[in-house]
């Protein structure tokens, strides 16, 4: 079992990532990783107390963004997370969810010395990618499986372990909120004691799931779900 947690400040607002927010989330944690190489290298007046670097719209703020790795990796599972749009991105989804994890992952203590959370953004749409995969091919994120879209699922991701909140193959309580467009995970735990369609938990472990067919019976009936288009 993997050491490395990372993870979704389950107060954080649960709502859809908008282009805006994925743009400045970018943003900060690449002027971010920067701080952190620059104060490593003794460079200029750089110091990790002062956080990220405030998002401030412009053409070159944006062009910026644009032009990172992490806008290339990003912009394609938003793209499917949000807008249910099949797009996949160009380079094998390990070394997309990999190279994003570690990015991530290196920025957190940062994010977190600032009360900032920064990369919030970016892991809601890294957990809103995944759940959605779930959802359309019930595919074992862990042990893979034969998808025609993405064939480099074949053997499951490596970087799965890393992110607690998404299960191998089920649902959890937050991918599910993130999937249904609510603001927190509360609608989604009331949702059992609803009295005409109650949503049924499983218990895996000490985690609390939610199975595909479940979800998609529920998800259908709520108004911040947004299907895939498979056209």
């Amino acid at each position: 079992m993997s050491k490395l947690n990372i993870e979704i400040d389950p107060k954080q607002d649960l709502q859809p990532v908008s282009i805006e927010a994925l743009t400045a989330s970018i943003y900060s944690a690449l002027t971010a990783l920067q701080i952190l190489t620059d104060s490593s290298q003794n460079k200029g007046d750089c110091d990790v107390s002062c956080g990220a670097i405030e998002w401030f719209e412009t053409p070159e703020t944006i062009e910026f963004v644009r032009k990172s790795a992490l806008w290339l990796s990003l912009e394609p599972l938003w793209l499917y997370a949000e807008k249910g749009e099949l797009v996949r991105p160009k380079d094998h989804l390990n070394d997309v969810i990999g190279d994003l994890l570690k990015w991530v992952c290196a920025i957190e203590a940062i994010s977190e010395y600032s009360g900032e959370n920064v990369h919030t953004p970016i892991l809601k749409v890294i957990t809103k990618f995944l759940a959605r995969l779930k959802l359309d091919y019930q595919i074992d994120l862990s042990s893979g499986g034969d998808v025609k879209r993405y064939p480099d699922l074949s053997d499951g991701l490596v970087g799965i372990s890393w992110l607690p909140q998404v299960s191998d193959k089920n649902l959890t309580i937050i991918e599910l909120a993130l999937l249904a467009g609510v603001s927190n995970i509360r609608s989604v735990r009331n949702a059992q004691y609803d009295k005409d369609n109650p949503l049924v938990f499983i218990k895996t472990g000490k985690n609390v799931e939610i199975e595909i067919d479940v979800a998609k019976h529920w998800l259908a009936k709520r108004r911040g779900f947004v299907a895939t288009n498979h056209e």
